[in-house]
C-alpha cells in the first residue's frame, strides 16, 4: 500500500471514529492541514470509498421492538430474479440490508427492523406469496430491542480502528 493510500484509509478510520469532526479537528488528529482533509475527502466520496454520511440511532427510541435476521433459501439463482429481488426489498422500508450469499444451506439473508410482530408477520408473509414457487425456505433469528440485558456488543462501526 502506497502512501496515498495510507493517508486516505487512516482518513477513513477518523471518520468512523467520529463522522460529526470537522475537518480542521481531524486535521489536528491525522498532523495534516484541513484542506489537506477536505481534499482527501472529496476524492474519497468521487471514488466510492464513501458511500454516505449517517448516524446509528436509538432504535427503541424510533419505535423499533426487534430486528429480524432471516435466512433464505432459493430454488435457483438465475439473473432476473435477482433484479427482481432488488425492486422487491427497495419497496419495503423496514429491510435495511439483503444479500446473496452461501452457508448454511441458504443462499440469500435480509435484515429488517421492525415496530411490532404484526409488521415482521406481514413482511414475511409477502415474503412467502410473493417468492413462491422460487422460495424453498424462510428461517428468522429475531433479536429484541428492549433486552440490553442480552447485548453482547452494541452495532458500531468504530471498532474499525482498531483493525488497521
Amino acid at each position: 500500500m502506497d502512501r496515498r493510500e495510507t493517508e486516505h484509509l487512516e482518513l477513513l478510520h477518523a471518520l468512523i471514529k467520529g463522522g460529526r469532526r470537522s475537518d480542521r479537528e481531524i486535521a489536528k488528529v491525522l498532523g495534516v492541514s484541513q484542506p489537506t482533509v477536505t481534499r482527501k475527502r472529496t476524492i474519497l466520496e468521487k471514488q466510492g470509498h464513501i458511500k454516505e454520511y449517517t448516524i446509528i440511532p436509538d432504535l427503541t427510541k424510533m419505535g423499533y421492538d426487534f430486528i429480524a435476521i432471516t435466512f433464505l433459501a432459493f430454488a435457483e439463482d438465475r439473473p432476473e430474479l435477482f433484479e427482481r429481488a432488488r425492486e422487491w426489498t427497495k419497496n419495503r422500508p423496514p429491510i435495511v440490508f439483503a444479500a446473496n450469499g452461501e452457508g448454511l444451506s441458504k443462499n440469500s439473508i435480509m435484515v429488517s427492523l421492525h415496530k411490532n410482530y404484526a409488521g415482521y408477520s406481514k413482511l414475511m408473509t409477502e415474503l412467502r406469496r410473493d417468492w413462491q414457487p422460487n422460495l424453498k425456505n424462510a428461517e428468522s433469528f429475531t433479536i429484541s430491542l428492549h433486552r440490553p440485558d442480552l447485548l453482547i456488543k452494541p452495532f458500531s462501526l468504530r471498532s474499525l480502528e482498531d483493525d488497521k
